[in-house]
């Protein structure tokens, strides 16, 4: 005689239930072991303290690490006391990580455990930047190398804008790391969402952003400058929403003579050892131009030559009027939403331990150099 045994669907469940409660406190326990001390380290940055290097990133991991380890974006955007139901699920996608190298709480991360063949960039609606932003490391591919030799002995340059039907120049600003601060001020504090970083538009990258349109409305140029927050929910995948950003603006028919992402860029030996010059009498931070050749996975890449002559350009006027205030021209092979205009650019403001004023005092000579650029003539610009 053969024995069935029937199981009654409220027995699955309870087992199904009685899994999952053991997998979460394992996950519990090893999240324990493996990270006893990170909310200690998420409290330290709120308190003005200084965090000890990160180790260093690799891989996928580039999303979430800034220069030299000095800040992790694996933190909530929440103070480190209000701790949210999606912390109780972080051992667990811990442990599903590391058993199975997939993390069940991303679909995209499920997806591409099933089917293997699928990319992030064929999975994903809009292509990410591959790697994080981190211009401090520049991409010495011979095909840059080479490309960039071309043109400097080519004698190619820049041409402005000419605007035949009167119409004023239009320069859009935007920052696609919008949340990016500067060094904590005992006089003037800031609440920060991450060490470096912080959600309030008064001292973060957009207040710059804000002088810098200011100044170039003062020149006459029409600026139209994007407060969209870019970074939530994930940083890792800042330019997915930036790029959307921009579509919105091409689909409205809207143009510009010039495309500027504002960052503020990470301290270290190569940015820092002269972190300011004198303008007016004022420290001023140093200022870099990034471009992004497209070459690391994009279907459609930039016109990267002539983002390249341009930013040689606002680099070669900017020195001329203040010396020392840019830093070379860098060229990366991300894209960085570059491939949407042949004068789109990516500038950097000073970096993390830089002060906001030396930043603002910056955007000065930004805009005079942008309004010479643009052909507003060096007397409109003086």
């Amino acid at each position: 005689m053969i024995r069935i045994k029937v199981f009654r669907a409220s027995q699955l469940l309870y087992g199904a239930a009685v899994v999952l409660l053991c997998l979460l406190l394992l996950g519990l326990g090893l999240s324990f072991l493996w990270g006893g001390g990170s909310q200690a380290a998420t409290e330290a940055p709120r308190q003005g303290a200084q965090l000890s290097p990160a180790p260093t990133a690799t891989g996928a991991d580039l999303d979430d690490v800034e220069i030299g380890g000095r800040y992790a974006a694996g933190t909530q955007d929440v103070p480190a006391a209000a701790f949210s139901a999606q912390d109780w699920l972080k051992p667990a996608e811990r442990f599903s990580a590391w058993l199975v190298d997939v993390d069940f709480l991303d679909p995209l991360s499920v997806l591409s455990y099933q089917f293997p063949s699928i990319t992030a960039q064929e999975a994903l609606p809009v292509t990410a930047e591959a790697d994080e932003h981190l211009p401090d490391e520049a991409d010495q591919t011979e095909r840059i190398r080479v490309e960039i030799e071309r043109i400097e002995r080519s004698g190619e340059s820049y041409q402005a804008p000419q605007k035949k039907d009167g119409s004023p120049l239009r320069v859009l600003i935007y920052h696609t790391h919008s949340y990016e601060a500067y060094a904590q001020d005992a006089d003037k504090p800031y609440i920060e969402t991450s060490q470096w970083r912080t959600k309030d538009q008064n001292f973060n990258i957009m207040r710059v952003g804000s002088e810098l349109a200011a100044k170039l409305e003062g020149y006459g140029i029409e600026v139209v400058h994007d407060l969209t927050e870019h970074e939530p929910p994930k940083l890792g995948t800042a330019y997915v929403r930036s790029l959307q950003t921009l579509e919105g603006y091409a689909q409205r028919g809207e143009s510009f003579d010039l495309m500027l992402d504002l960052h503020r860029d990470a301290a270290s030996t190569r940015n820092s050892k002269t972190s300011v010059v004198m303008v007016d009498g004022l420290p001023s931070a140093r200022l870099m131009v990034l471009i992004g050749n497209g070459e690391r996975g994009f279907e459609i890449m930039p016109s990267w030559t002539e983002n390249y002559k341009l930013a040689k350009a606002l680099t070669g006027i900017l020195n001329e009027q203040n010396e020392g205030i840019a830093r070379d021209v860098m060229v990366k092979t991300g894209r960085y939403n570059q491939h949407m205009s042949e004068s789109a650019l990516l500038v950097e403001v000073g970096h993390n331990l830089n002060t906001l004023d030396e930043a603002v005092q910056s955007t000065g000579p930004l805009a005079k150099a942008i309004v010479t650029l643009l052909g507003g003539g060096a007397e409109k610009a003086a």
